[in-house]
């Protein structure tokens, strides 16, 4: 049985979930999330009858890909709404890191919208937040309804797109460990 690492790298239906995002075709697109969801969790349950680790002998880099602007809220809430977003972002990404991996947390760049000296547009963000998760091996979108993050959900399709794993829960994410070192002899 392979790993569940290289199992979620070949995962078909990624470029159908990709595709549907693209047309925005919530709807499908969410069906199609939680069938991979369901594909996953059967994968892993096998795993763990077959008592096969997921583990990786070296860190990813992981975009932590979620929700920051709020949607629906009103001009007085919005503020808060992105700040808990953040919050969230961070707590996921401290998960991540606990599975020995590196982070990139787009949420972190609200506190240079809130005090920076200078304005940056949201297009900024979105190309820099492109930029960042080509850098990237690997997606964390921890947030399972498509549609209700633009942002994210076209994080998801350009990482899909790109190749990159994609990882819908923290559970699926390996567990890093050093390969060990073999002693010097002489």
């Amino acid at each position: 049985m392979e790993s569940l690492y290289n199992f979620l790298k070949k995962q078909s239906m990624l470029e159908l979930l990709s595709e549907q995002i693209g047309k925005g075709n919530n709807e499908k697109a969410q069906k199609t999330l939680v069938d991979i969801l369901f594909e996953r969790t059967i994968y892993m349950g096998i795993q763990r009858q077959n008592n096969i680790e997921n583990q990786i002998d070296h860190p990813l880099k992981i975009y932590i890909a979620g929700p920051y602007t709020p949607n629906n809220a009103s001009t007085h809430d919005a503020a808060r709404v992105a700040h808990e977003n953040t919050v969230n972002a961070i707590d996921f990404g401290v998960a991540v890191a606990d599975k020995g991996h590196l982070i990139y947390i787009p949420h972190l760049t609200h506190f240079i919208h809130l005090y920076g000296k200078k304005i940056l547009s949201y297009e900024y963000y979105i190309k820099a937040d492109s930029e960042w998760l080509k850098d990237c091996d690997a997606i964390f979108y921890y947030h399972h309804k498509i549609g209700d993050s633009k942002g994210a959900d076209n994080e998801l399709k350009l990482a899909i797109d790109s190749g990159k794993t994609v990882f819908f829960t923290i559970y699926e994410i390996p567990q890093y460990v050093p390969a060990k070192k073999e002693p010097l002899t002489n």
